[in-house]
């Protein structure tokens, strides 16, 4: 059985390596002061704890976090959890892809807020200010048609062709044809067509904006796509519980729920 002083030493060497590269003193350096005890329930819950469970890259846990983060819509913690994801060894591009991918989820306000704070995170450094000028492959084509139909390719390779017959059942393409074509071919036709994110780490992003902004029914059909992509049950359901830190419990418990649905109520994950 696991003790408090555990969680407590194995928050101290995480929070060790990741604050390397912070300017100064932690956002939250002044809680010590206020509540020594939200110190510590921080401190073993979430570094020693949530952070550090078996079942998802620590990477891909700094991302959901930076995308919970985003879909919040507050500054508070923001630059630290994008400096992190840096310190663990993302690029610039790939902070910046998060943002890019969020947009059609969190919306204009959230993702270029973000985008502002991630610029004025990698100017800190010199490094990662030579890393944010190294450029990105990314190939825009020309029409709307040649979107969708690279749009359609990836999708049905990503998540499989239920995914492109769902879609052209759904609400959207029958009362807003036009407005579903144009976030079709930018979104999957060109933003998945790009390299700074795998399309792990973008169904990564997703689940957590649904999960976030409550949009359950999608967030289900969602989680079927994850597993068609080979994102396993365990990982999907610590994905929910890395951003819940961020979001609020009651967002995972409702998340979970529709993952048992999509599970099919089975007991191994």
């Amino acid at each position: 059985m696991t003790t408090g002083d555990e969680f407590y030493t194995a928050a101290v060497n995480l929070k060790g390596f990741i604050d390397q590269q912070v300017p100064g003193q932690r956002l939250t350096g002044a809680l010590p002061d206020i509540s020594k005890d939200y110190v510590k329930l921080q401190d073993e819950v979430m570094w020693g704890g949530i952070w550090q469970v078996p079942g998802l890259d620590v990477t891909l846990r700094s991302l959901a976090t930076i995308s919970a983060q985003c879909c919040n819509g507050w500054g508070f913690g923001l630059q630290h959890q994008i400096r992190v994801g840096l310190t663990l060894g993302m690029s610039p591009q790939k902070i910046k892809g998060i943002f890019l991918q969020l947009v059609f989820y969190a919306g204009i306000p959230a993702t270029v807020f973000s985008l502002v704070q991630a610029q004025r995170v990698i100017n800190e450094q010199e490094k990662w200010q030579r890393e944010d000028e190294d450029p990105l492959e990314a190939t825009w084509l020309n029409t709307i048609e040649e979107k969708l139909k690279r749009a359609g390719a990836l999708r049905s390779n990503t998540w499989g062709i239920e995914a492109n017959e769902e879609l052209n059942q759904s609400l959207l393409h029958h009362l807003l044809p036009e407005c579903q074509d144009l976030v079709d071919a930018y979104n999957f036709g060109e933003t998945w067509a790009r390299g700074d994110l795998t399309p792990k780490e973008r169904t990564v992003c997703i689940l957590v904006a649904l999960m976030c902004r409550g949009h359950m029914n999608q967030l289900g059909k969602h989680i079927k796509y994850a597993l068609n992509l080979g994102i396993s049950q365990r990982e999907i359901c610590e994905v929910f519980s890395q951003a819940g830190w961020y979001r609020g419990w009651p967002y995972v418990e409702e998340a979970l729920q529709q993952a048992k649905l999509v599970f099919g109520q089975t007991d191994e994950l």
